[in-house]
């Protein structure tokens, strides 16, 4: 069956319990992960081939009774009824999930592919269809994060305690803080080039985690709201310390959603011409997954304002599939090496070459090579011998509040 329409019709049947009660219904929404990339790796036949293998091996974890319905391209959902209890959901979610452990054959050939598993129980944790899903949606977004792939819904900070209204207040009040972590010279590490800015949220007792709130924005239509917040406010400061330190630029993450948007280069123009800062010290980031989806406009809108001056790095590389496809034609300024490949860079010498054939690469193409995650002095000193320019992390020096960054940095040119 297809479609949210046979979801909610085999929901309606499993409540329907004996004497007329109401039972307990589970449901799990299974989704696979990175379809787009493998689909520009591989072509589009695989893309079709993993659409029809995908319910197959969700079926093999299944009851007799247990009805399947595909939501998605991507996408398969579950109703689980005649449940002993809410252990025994999460238990059918954790099964789907390792369904997958084993590689898919497609063909001649086998692909190690993941799937991202949520799980929401009626009546705990929804009152009708529609929240159930969206409980188990939820849970199955936290799910790719999660070392298992599979979440149970629950009712916490991260799942209901900050909702769409919330966060609209907060971006509209000007509640949320923008952080700036420094990024210094790999060979000369007193030495700051620039800063990321981080859009921070805070509630009682800490933050609300970027990697919930952020999400949220993208699915709940605010992601412009929240990146035009961190760009004025990055902006605001960079035309701050440009009075002192007019060499240091500044770094802001945008959301692949809506950097594919066409009025994005003229925002970013906008705002730039507000805050009189020049574009060359201006650093957008963009993740390389951004050109797995919507990557004709995506290029289009990051070409023009690259050729007005500003900057363009892409974030987390190495962790993606469709980076070389687009390097070749994509005029990027700088690489970000993601964490992943430096945080035990001392203890694997295959890692050390990885990452040396990364800076190779960069340098190859005139692009300048940014290592994330460097905690320790020891990494940084492999990492300035293996010829990286720029470095960031704990080691060097932790995000920091705005206000306090500039001051500080202001203090450390005066003293000079």
């Amino acid at each position: 069956m297809i479609g949210l329409l046979a979801l909610r019709q085999e929901f309606d049947r499993a409540i329907q319990g004996e004497n007329g009660d109401v039972a307990p219904v589970g449901l799990v929404v299974a989704r696979l992960q990175r379809l787009r990339d493998l689909e520009l790796l591989y072509g589009h036949e695989l893309g079709d081939a993993l659409f029809h293998a995908m319910p197959e091996r969700v079926r093999e974890a299944l009851r007799p009774g247990d009805k399947l319905v595909r939501i998605g391209e991507a996408d398969c959902a579950v109703i689980f009824c005649n449940l002993r209890s809410r252990n025994h959901l999460e238990l059918a979610a954790g099964r789907i999930a390792r369904s997958f452990s084993d590689p898919v054959e497609i063909g001649e050939r086998k692909f190690r592919v993941r799937v991202a598993v949520g799980a929401a129980y009626f009546p705990d944790d929804a009152h009708d269809f529609d929240a159930l899903l969206m409980a188990a949606d939820r849970a199955c977004s936290r799910a790719v994060n999660n070392q298992y792939s599979y979440e149970m819904h629950r009712s916490d900070a991260s799942a209901t305690q900050y909702e769409h209204e919330r966060l609209v207040q907060a971006i509209r009040q000007n509640e949320l803080q923008l952080y700036l972590q420094p990024i210094h010279s790999a060979r000369s590490p007193e030495k700051i080039v620039a800063f990321e800015s981080l859009a921070r949220w805070p509630c009682e007792g800490g933050f609300v985690p970027p990697n919930v709130f952020i999400p949220m924005a993208e699915r709940g239509g605010l992601i412009q709201d929240l990146t035009m917040w961190s760009l004025h406010s990055s902006l605001r400061l960079l035309s701050q310390w440009l009075e002192f330190a007019p060499d240091i630029s500044v770094s802001v993450n945008i959301s692949p959603l809506f950097a594919a948007d066409p009025v994005f280069p003229d925002l970013v123009q906008r705002a730039m011409g507000i805050w009189n800062v020049p574009p060359e010290r201006l650093i957008l980031e963009i993740t390389e997954t951004a050109f797995a989806e919507n990557a004709d406009a995506v290029i289009d809108g990051m070409m023009a304002l690259k050729r007005s001056g500003v900057s363009i790095a892409i974030d987390d590389f190495g962790t993606g599939y469709a980076s070389f496809a687009y390097l070749k034609d994509f005029p990027v300024s700088e690489l970000k090496i993601d964490q992943v490949f430096i945080r035990t860079l001392l203890h694997r010498q295959r890692l050390q070459h990885l990452v040396a054939s990364m800076i190779d690469m960069s340098h190859r193409l005139g692009i300048t090579a940014v290592a994330e995650g460097v905690e320790d002095q020891k990494t940084l000193e492999v990492l300035a011998s293996l010829g990286c320019d720029f470095v960031q992390g704990y080691h060097l020096g932790r995000p920091m509040l705005g206000e306090t960054a500039v001051a500080e940095l202001q203090a450390q040119f005066i003293d000079a």
